[in-house]
């Protein structure tokens, strides 16, 4: 699952936070490492050059005092001197108990004595504990041999351990600190946007006048806004002409439609019509019977749109607008040979008598198109609770899974195999569901069990008309 953008922008944050902090603490470690190395590495060349010159004059007695003496200020008991001959030999020592035997190989030796130094840190003792060691050449022909200086490392191994804890402590600290601060700046620096998509989410169709707010500050976030609100200037000129094309082009094809139909009828008066020219013009006056229908649906719809539908305020029998819905659409059924049975009780309510008998015709009507030839169709007229509630049932195909949830939307169309002719332009249904919302009720619609449709619309008992606005959704 793909993690918010604040959660994601958080865990970049606390991230490179962490690759910035693991740098900077290897580097501290290795450079305090280094340091406290060349500290060491200084302490040793001062020992071994006062060794070197107090041996001036052989080593015999000298050895032990000069030693002592010049390995004051290392650890004491960790630190050491040895003298080792060419063979390899051990000819002296003194201090710590690792310089009882030699610390150089004799290669090494040979290499220190023709005059080279040799640092190196070696690991000693039951304990595998480091030492630091220096040998030099000691050329005074009494003593002829190499010098070796050795300290533990302990030192500065327990504070290189002191740091990485340190940093292993504080490490996880800052960056917690840091995780939880990094989600409060991305939460305040996204709050404008939060903002912007909960006042875009708002805008809808019924809303594109509206605007978001536009921050301050000219960065990218006011610069989203200013491109949010550009595009919702487009998509209401969009809309606006499409609503002005759709409200014009159906009042220019009323007056041309009315003449064919007025000139078809003429012509079906004729009782010398040739029958295959009467059947040609009788298919014809069907066709723009049926464009009359389109044109008067999309006349509807634009006026829904600009709030110019008047809807009138008086008492209805709904129970008698769905008696003589059922009486237009009967030629239809008895055509398909389905029976439309109407049920219920008689329920006044208050509402536009026209409008509503629309709205039960568009149903009833669907109902009989889609119903299987035998089956019936069930109206019904309830009261649930303060509502009055109309349903009709059918026993047709059904409605589509993908289709049920736009199926009140304009151009949807119930059964897609069937032709135009046959099924509509897929403008009743949502008139219908302008129609109902109008006058504050609700429409819906669902399959049946065991096949079949469930259309229905609910009107408060006692409504107060909604009249159409501009805001009526469409």
């Amino acid at each position: 699952m793909r993690l918010p953008i604040r959660a994601r922008l958080t865990a970049w944050y606390v991230g490179l936070l962490a690759l910035i902090l693991l740098a900077l603490g290897t580097f501290l470690v290795v450079r305090l490492r280094a340091d406290l190395l060349r500290g060491v590495d200084r302490e040793l060349d001062t020992r071994a050059a006062q060794i070197s010159l107090g041996l001036q004059n052989g080593c015999e007695g000298e050895f032990q005092d000069v030693s002592d003496a010049s390995l004051v200020g290392l650890p004491i008991g960790e630190s050491g001197a040895q003298v080792i001959a060419r063979d390899g030999s051990l000819l002296e020592s003194t201090g710590d108990a690792v310089v009882d035997r030699p610390l150089l190989t004799v290669g090494q030796t040979r290499l220190v004595l023709r005059g080279e130094q040799l640092r190196s840190t070696v690991t000693r003792g039951p304990d595998a504990e480091s030492f630091r060691i220096l040998a030099i050449a000691l050329g005074t022909r009494p003593c002829n041999g190499a010098i070796v200086v050795a300290t533990s490392l302990d030192d500065v191994q327990r504070s290189v351990q002191r740091l990485v804890a340190l940093l292993l402590i504080t490490g996880p600290a800052v960056l917690s600190m840091a995780g939880v601060g990094g989600w409060l700046l991305a939460r305040r620096a996204l709050r404008p946007v939060a903002r912007m998509t909960e006042q875009a989410g708002e805008i809808g169709g019924a809303g594109l006048d509206e605007r978001i707010d536009v921050p301050g500050g000219g960065d990218e976030l006011q610069r989203l806004a200013v491109t949010l609100n550009g595009m919702l200037d487009r998509l209401e000129r969009g809309v606006e002409e499409k609503k002005r094309f759709v409200a014009d082009a159906s009042h220019e094809l009323r007056t041309p439609l009315a003449v064919m139909s007025s000139e078809l009828d003429v012509s079906l008066r004729d009782p010398d019509l040739d029958p295959a020219a009467r059947q040609m013009l009788l298919s014809t006056r069907q066709e723009v019977e049926r464009m009359n229908v389109i044109v008067e649906n999309l006349l509807t719809l634009a006026r829904l749109d600009e709030g110019g539908l008047t809807l009138m305020n008086e008492r209805v029998d709904l129970l008698g607008i769905a008696r003589a819905a059922v009486r237009s659409v009967r030629a239809v059924a008895d055509d398909r040979d389905v029976r439309i049975d109407v049920r219920g009780e008689q329920l006044l309510i208050r509402g536009d008598a026209q409008r509503l008998d629309q709205v039960v015709t568009n149903l009833v009507g669907n109902a009989a198109k889609y119903s299987e030839p035998g089956t019936s169709i069930i109206v019904e007229i309830e009261r649930s609770d303060a509502e009055a509630v109309c349903t009709v049932a059918d026993r047709g195909p059904g409605i589509e899974p993908q289709l049920a949830p736009n199926i009140f939307d304009r151009f949807v169309r119930g059964d897609r195999s069937r032709t135009r002719r046959d099924g509509g332009a897929g403008l009743g249904l949502a008139i219908a569901r302008e129609i109902v919302e109008a006058h504050g009720g609700r429409i819906w619609a669902a399959s049946r069990p065991g096949g079949g449709a469930v259309f229905g619309f609910a009107l408060p008992s006692e409504p107060t008309l909604v009249t159409p606005t501009a805001g009526v959704r469409g």
